[in-house]
């Protein structure tokens, strides 16, 4: 397993408490609250907050909902967090990172927030494991189901793995609601944006499943969705 994965989830919500409860206070200090530092420090904290919000609900909810779902247990459920974050929550671990070494140099160490910013990056480490964990239990389901010609293989093979098909089992899951992400401020994400978003929200939980249970849990999952679905 990757090292960074050995970061306990819980020192990490630690932690963003932490800078949350610092923020809160600083956000109280200032004296000009049209200011673009204040703004920007208040931002920083309602994106945290809400990253703290989102994995309440994860913990709480989702989590449950996946493994009634998918018939499964997760041996370690923090991994759900870690597999729902998106590259979008780099660059305010980034500026954050910039902002305690000026302001506070001793509240936290520095590789905190590079680990912090790395958490997207783990995240698509989970969905290209998923990916290629997801692609050979599809081709051995559809040889077992008996299709054994290269070519037909592979178009069964798309059918199943293509975005808009693992784009129906995000929704199902209720992954996508559930992501940690931040807004983008630019025009609204294009249709084929979202599905890839989304096919790679599942393939991060499928990593997870076959970092867990192997070959065989990816299997059981896919002939569940699959029946649903086809």
């Amino acid at each position: 397993m990757n090292l960074k994965l050995e970061y306990d989830l819980t020192e990490i919500l630690e932690d963003l408490s932490k800078i949350s409860t610092i923020l809160s206070d600083d956000v109280k200090k200032f004296p000009d609250k049209m200011s673009k530092k204040y703004k920007r420090v208040k931002n920083w904290k309602d994106d945290i907050d809400n990253f703290i919000l989102k994995n309440d609900n994860i913990q709480l909810n989702l989590v449950p909902s996946l493994e009634k779902k998918l018939s499964i247990g997760f041996k370690n459920p923090n991994l759900i967090t870690l597999a729902l974050f998106r590259p979008s929550t780099r660059n305010i671990f980034a500026e954050l990172g910039i902002y305690f070494q000026e302001e506070y140099p001793k509240a936290f160490n520095l590789d905190k927030f590079e680990f912090m910013s790395s958490l997207g990056d783990i995240a698509d480490g989970f969905a290209l494991l998923g990916d290629s964990a997801l692609d050979l239990a599809v081709t051995q389901e559809i040889w077992e189901d008996g299709i054994m010609d290269k070519g037909k293989i592979t178009v069964e093979k798309a059918n199943i793995v293509r975005n808009l098909s693992l784009a129906k089992y995000c929704d199902e899951l209720d992954l996508y609601n559930n992501r940690i992400h931040l807004e983008s401020k630019k025009s609204k994400a294009k249709k084929e944006t979202i599905l890839h978003i989304k096919a790679t929200l599942v393939e991060g939980i499928v990593g997870i499943i076959y970092m867990e249970n192997g070959i065989d849990g990816v299997l059981k999952i896919l002939k569940m969705l699959k029946i649903k679905y086809f």
